[in-house]
């Protein structure tokens, strides 16, 4: 047999004719896993791991930084649902946030509501008089005060003069809407009723600063069986002060104008609302 073989006795190759040869030992074992050549560069160590670029970085931060903003809005309208039909944020709890807050512009300081004044000196014949209704007001000495459910009324002795005080409350209305309603109303109840006079007005010369210019006055007539005379009254309808409408009414006899027109004028100078 020619060429190389394996033989198995010697555990080596050898060339076909040659003759016995020494014995030698064993090859050594072959590893499981053969190196790379040498002529191979050897691999690069991974090195520690280099940080997220800065972007990135600022991205997470963000992204945190949103989801706790997420957070506490979701807990604020929680809150905000759970307070049910609440009307609204209490302004004192408002305007004390606003103050603490360094870029809220400075609150100026509320101006204190004036009290009503009184002006000038009352007639010898007047007392000024703090209705158990919630109001001041001037009447002449000796009327009698009642009261119904049309308000309080103030009347001389003879029952021919008087003075009317009461509130209006109906909603959305204006003195002057007030009157015209009235006057319509007068006109189907009372006999001879004439409107004299409808207008919008102001406070009268001489009225304390509690009247304010958002008034309106009717005149008118009719005839009282009561007094079996012509009757004239001043009705002046306006709003207070402090945002209540009243209507203060004088009457008296026709032949008597226009002493109606100069009591209002003086029960108007001592008009206060409230206790």
């Amino acid at each position: 047999m020619s060429g190389r073989h394996w033989n198995e006795e010697t555990q080596r190759w050898e060339e076909a004719g040659s003759g016995p040869t020494t014995m030698s030992s064993p090859p050594p074992p072959r590893p499981e896993f053969a190196p790379p050549p040498t002529s191979w560069p050897e691999p690069e160590l991974a090195g520690p791991a280099a940080p997220p670029p800065a972007g990135r970085n600022r991205r997470f931060v963000l992204v945190m930084v949103g989801a706790a903003v997420l957070g506490a809005a979701v807990a604020s309208t929680v809150v905000l649902v759970d307070r049910g039909d609440d009307a609204g944020p209490d302004p004192k709890q408002t305007r004390a946030a606003a103050s603490a807050s360094p870029s809220a512009e400075p609150t100026p300081t509320p101006t204190p509501t004036p009290t009503p004044s009184a002006t000038g000196e009352l007639p010898a014949d007047y007392r000024e008089v703090s209705d158990a209704a919630g109001f001041t007001l001037a009447v002449p000495e000796g009327w009698e005060r009642t009261e119904s459910a049309q308000g309080v009324f103030y009347t001389s002795a003879d029952e021919t003069s008087l003075i009317q005080v009461f509130t209006i409350e109906e909603p959305d209305t204006t003195p002057l809407a007030s009157l015209r309603t009235a006057s319509e109303t007068l006109s189907s109840t009372n006999p001879g009723y004439e409107e004299v006079s409808l207008a919008q007005t102001a406070a009268p010369e001489g009225a304390s600063d509690a009247v304010t210019d958002d008034a309106a006055e009717l005149v008118y007539a009719y005839d009282s069986k009561k007094l079996d005379a012509r009757r004239k009254v001043v009705d002046f309808s306006f709003t207070a002060q402090d945002g209540a409408q009243y209507a203060v009414l004088v009457a008296g006899p026709d032949t008597d104008w226009p002493t109606q027109r100069s009591r209002l004028t003086t029960a108007l100078s001592r008009f206060s609302p409230g206790p």
